[in-house]
C-alpha cells in the first residue's frame, strides 16, 4: 500500500511540476495593485486601456484623433513636452497614408551620440472594427504608467529616453517609416523597447531584433533582472524565419538599431477583432508587460548602448527560479560531442552489464520512431477530421479558435494515450527498461540537426544531458530513487512542457503536430519514471478519457455565441463603368445577417484581392440595385517634354467625391512603372519594388486621412496601354442613409483582416503612353 501511495505521489508531483512550468511564466496582476512596492499601478494602467479602447480607432477615423489627443494630454500631465509628427508615408509594399506620431523626450543627465533609449508602441487599432485594447492600448498604458512612476521617483538616468507612440502600424508600419526617414531624433537611437500584442492573453514573449549578434544584448537583458523573463533563442530563431514585422523592425533595417519587443500571443482568436476589448484583456498579461518595462527602462537608460553590438551569438533561455541562462554558440558543438560520447559510453557500459545488447538498442530506437510517427500522424489526421466536421472554423482566419485550448488538451492526451498503449503492447514488464536509450538517441539526432541548421534551439541539449545522467543511474542501479529521477527530470519539464502549448497558440492549431512531437519526445525522457509503473496502459486509458472529455468540451464551445461571435462580412460593390452593382462577401457560410442578399446564384465574379493579411478574395457575389454613390474625379495629364525619350511621364490626380476610408489601385502586372511618386513622395527602386516586376495587379493601397487628393506621377514605356482600376471604399454601409441594413446580432461581429461593412466603387481609367 505504501509503495502504491508513494508512486501516486510521484505522479502528482510530476503533474504539479508541469503546472509550475506554466504558472511561473508571468506575474500575478495583484502584485501590481495600487498599494505595491513597485509603484506601478495596474488600476491606473487599466484606466488608460479603457479610455483608449472605447471605440475602434483605426487610422483616419474620428476616434483615432480622440485617442491621439488623449495620449498627448496624458504625456503633458506628466510634465513632458509633446510633439506630433505628421506626414506622407509610402511603405515598401505600396501602402500610402498620412500617419501622425506622438513623440516626447526625457532628457538624460549625460547623453551621448547614438545612445538614446527609445520606448515605443503604436496607438492605432486594426482596420476597421477592432477596439485595440490588447493591440496596442495595453502597450500605451504600460508605457504611460511606467513613465509616471519613473518621473515621480526621479530615477537617475544618463541617456535620453525617447517616447514614441507610432501611427499606422496596423496597415504597414508607416508611422515608424515616417519617424525613421524624417525625424532627427531617429539618428541618435541606440536601443528600442517595443510593446505589442498578438492576442489578448498569455505570457509576454521577449523577441530580440538585431542585424549583428545577440551576445551582448542578451547579457545586458539578463543584468537588468526582469522578474519574469520569457525569452529563448528558439523564439529568436523562429521569429527571424517568419514574415511578421513590428515598428522596431523598421529601425533595425533602416538605422541598424537593435531592439527588444514584448508581445503576448495567447487567445489569438481576439486578435484584430471586435473582441479585442478591455473585458477580454488578461490582467496578468498586462502586468507581465509592466514587469519588463519597470526593470528595463531604469537599466538601459544608464548603460552605454553603443557597446551592445557584438558579432557573436548566444544560446539563451529562461528557467523558473533562476532567470536567464546563456552561453556562446561556440559551446554548441562541444556540448553535443560530449553528449554523444556520454551516450555511447553509457550504452557500451550497459552492453557489458548485459542490460542491453547492440541489437536491442537499434530495435528500440526503431520502435520509438514508430511510436513517434504513429502519434504525430494520429494528431494530423485527427485534426483534419475535426476541420472537416466543423466547417464553421473556416470563418476563423487566424487559425486559432476560441475552443482551441480544448483541442490542444485533447490531442496531447490522445498522443499520450497512443504512446503509453503502444509501449504496453510492444513491451512487457521489465522490458520497459530497454526503452530508455531510444529517446536519448533521437534527441541527440535532433540536437545534431539543430547545431547545424537551427542554433537557437541548441539549449535542448540540457534536458538530454540530464537524461543521460538518468540513463547512467538506471544502468548502474537498475531502480534508482524515484525522487532523484523526478528531480533530474525538472529541466526537461520546465524547458519543453511550455512548448507543447506554445506552437499551436503562436502559429495556429495546424501546428498541433509539433505539440504531439514534443509530447512524445518529453515522454521519452520521462520513461525512466514511467517504467516503474508496470500497468502504464491504465494511464493511457485515463488519457483517452481526458481526450474524450476535452473533445466534448470543444464541441460544446464550437458554436458561435455572444462570447464567441461569428465573424461575417457584407459589402456593396458598384461598377461605375458598367453601371452595375453587387452584394459581395468573404464568408464561406452565410448567416441571417447576410444570407438575404445572396438568394439564388451567387458565384464570385470579381477576383479582386484587396490589401489584407490573409490575401482573401470574395466568396459570393449577387447583383444588387444600383445606388447613387459618387465615383472619384480623375484627371490624367501627359508631359509633352518626354517626346524624345523611351518613356512618357504621366500625372494622375484622383479626387474622392465622398468621404472614403481606403483606395486600392490596380494595373496589369506585366506593365512596369518607373520613377513612381505618390503625392510627390518618391518610391525608389532599391526600397520600393511594388511598382515593378509585380506578381499581382495591385499597384497601391491608400488609407485616406483628411480626404486628400491622391496624385500619382510615373513613367511608362512608350507604346504601353492599360486600364488603371480604382476601387474606393467607405466603411459606412451600415450607416449610409441610402441603405437599410439590419444590424448584426450580439452573436456576430465584423470579419477581421478584410475590407468590411464597406461601400465600394470601381472605375477604370484608360492610359496610353504614346
Amino acid at each position: 500500500m505504501k509503495a502504491f501511495i508513494y508512486k501516486i505521489l510521484v505522479l502528482l508531483i510530476l503533474g504539479l511540476l508541469v503546472g509550475v512550468s506554466f504558472y511561473t511564466l508571468m506575474p500575478d496582476a495583484e502584485d501590481f495593485s495600487e498599494e505595491n512596492q513597485l509603484g506601478f499601478s495596474i488600476e491606473r494602467a487599466n484606466e488608460h486601456v479603457k479610455n483608449i479602447s472605447k471605440k475602434p480607432h483605426s487610422i483616419g477615423t474620428k476616434a483615432h484623433s480622440e485617442v491621439r489627443n488623449y495620449i498627448v494630454q496624458e504625456l503633458q500631465k506628466l510634465g513632458l513636452q509633446v510633439q506630433t509628427q505628421k506626414g506622407y508615408s509610402l511603405n515598401p509594399e505600396g501602402v500610402f497614408t498620412v500617419p501622425e506620431n506622438i513623440i516626447a523626450k526625457i532628457p538624460g543627465s549625460d547623453p551621448s551620440p547614438k545612445n538614446d533609449l527609445m520606448v515605443m508602441t503604436h496607438y492605432d487599432s486594426a482596420v476597421h472594427s477592432s477596439y485595440g485594447a490588447s493591440d496596442a492600448a495595453s502597450g500605451v498604458a504600460t508605457i504611460l504608467e511606467s513613465l509616471r512612476v519613473f518621473l515621480k521617483e526621479k530615477v537617475p538616468h544618463k541617456n535620453n529616453i525617447i517616447i514614441c507612440f507610432t501611427d499606422a502600424e496596423e496597415i504597414g508600419l508607416n508611422g515608424a517609416e515616417l519617424f525613421v526617414k524624417e525625424h532627427p531624433w531617429a539618428n541618435n537611437i541606440g536601443l528600442v523597447l517595443n510593446f505589442e500584442a498578438r492576442g489578448s492573453g498569455g505570457p509576454s514573449n521577449t523577441i530580440l531584433e538585431t542585424n549583428a549578434g545577440n551576445q551582448k544584448l542578451i547579457k545586458a537583458f539578463a543584468k537588468a533582472h526582469p522578474e519574469y523573463p520569457v525569452a529563448t533563442s528558439l523564439m529568436y530563431s523562429v521569429y527571424k524565419k517568419l514574415p511578421n514585422d513590428t515598428d522596431a523592425t523598421v529601425l533595425r533595417e533602416k538605422k541598424n538599431v537593435p531592439s527588444f519587443f514584448f508581445a503576448f500571443i495567447d487567445d489569438h482568436y481576439d486578435y484584430h477583432t471586435a473582441n479585442d476589448t478591455f473585458k477580454n484583456l488578461d490582467q496578468n498579461s498586462l502586468a507581465h508587460q509592466a514587469s519588463y518595462l519597470t526593470s528595463l527602462m531604469p537599466y538601459f537608460s544608464n548603460v552605454n548602448l553603443t557597446k551592445l553590438t557584438s558579432e557573436k551569438e548566444s544560446v539563451y533561455f529562461n528557467f523558473p527560479g533562476i532567470g536567464m541562462l546563456y552561453y556562446s554558440y561556440a559551446l554548441i558543438i562541444p556540448l553535443l560531442i560530449v553528449a554523444w560520447l556520454a551516450f555511447l559510453g553509457i550504452s557500451m557500459y550497459a552492453i557489458r552489464k548485459k542490460s542491453f545488447t547492440a541489437f536491442s538498442l537499434v530495435k528500440n530506437i526503431v520502435w520509438f520512431l514508430v511510436i513517434l510517427t504513429g502519434s504525430v500522424l494520429a494528431t494530423y489526421f485527427g485534426f483534419q477530421l475535426v476541420q472537416h466536421n466543423y466547417p464553421e472554423y473556416l470563418e476563423n482566419q487566424n487559425g486559432f479558435t476560441s475552443n482551441g485550448h480544448y483541442y490542444i488538451t485533447a490531442f496531447v492526451a490522445i498522443t499520450l494515450a497512443i504512446s503509453l498503449l503502444l509501449y504496453r503492447v510492444i513491451y512487457r514488464g521489465e522490458e520497459l527498461i530497454k526503452t530508455i536509450p531510444a529517446p536519448l538517441f533521437v534527441w541527440l539526432l535532433i540536437n545534431t540537426i539543430i547545431a547545424i541548421a537551427f542554433k537557437g534551439a541548441a539549449y535542448f541539449i540540457w534536458p538530454v544531458i540530464f537524461g543521460l545522467l538518468i540513463y547512467y543511474l538506471v544502468v548502474k542501479q537498475n531502480q534508482p530513487n524515484l525522487w532523484l529521477l523526478l528531480f533530474l527530470s525538472i529541466p526537461a519539464i520546465f524547458l519543453l512542457a511550455p512548448l507543447i502549448q506554445f506552437f499551436p497558440v503562436g502559429l495556429g492549431l495546424k501546428m498541433m503536430v509539433i505539440s504531439s512531437l514534443f509530447t512524445v519526445l518529453l515522454l521519452g525522457l520521462l520513461m525512466p519514471i514511467f517504467i516503474r509503473y508496470k500497468k502504464i496502459h491504465w494511464m493511457g486509458v485515463l488519457c483517452m478519457v481526458i481526450a474524450g472529455v476535452s473533445l466534448m468540451m470543444a464541441h460544446n464551445h464550437s458554436g458561435f455565441s455572444n462570447e464567441n461571435p461569428k465573424p461575417n462580412s457584407l459589402l456593396y460593390l458598384l461598377d461605375t463603368d458598367e453601371n452595375k452593382a453587387w452584394w459581395v462577401t468573404y464568408d464561406h457560410q452565410l448567416d441571417e445577417y447576410n444570407s438575404p442578399y445572396f438568394k439564388g446564384e451567387h458565384k464570385a465574379l470579381d477576383d479582386v484581392e484587396f490589401d489584407s493579411k490573409y490575401h482573401l478574395q470574395f466568396t459570393r457575389q449577387k447583383e444588387a440595385e444600383v445606388k447613387p454613390i459618387a465615383e472619384a474625379a480623375v484627371l490624367v495629364k501627359q508631359d509633352s517634354a518626354f517626346q524624345n525619350r523611351a518613356t512618357n511621364k504621366l500625372t494622375i490626380k484622383i479626387a474622392p467625391q465622398r468621404k472614403i476610408n481606403r483606395m486600392e489601385i490596380f494595373a496589369d502586372e506585366k506593365v512596369d512603372f518607373y520613377n513612381f511618386k505618390v503625392n510627390k513622395i518618391a518610391a525608389t527602386s532599391k526600397e520600393h519594388v511594388f511598382y515593378q516586376n509585380r506578381e499581382k495587379e495591385k499597384l497601391l493601397t491608400y488609407y485616406a486621412v483628411d480626404q486628400d487628393t491622391l496624385r500619382l506621377d510615373f513613367e511608362l514605356k512608350k507604346g504601353e496601354s492599360l486600364d488603371l482600376k480604382i476601387y474606393e471604399a467607405s466603411n459606412d454601409l451600415l450607416s449610409n442613409p441610402v441603405f437599410d441594413i439590419a444590424p448584426r446580432t450580439k452573436g456576430m461581429m465584423p470579419k477581421p483582416f478584410v475590407l468590411n461593412d464597406a461601400i465600394i466603387t470601381k472605375q477604370s481609367v484608360p492610359l496610353n503612353s504614346n
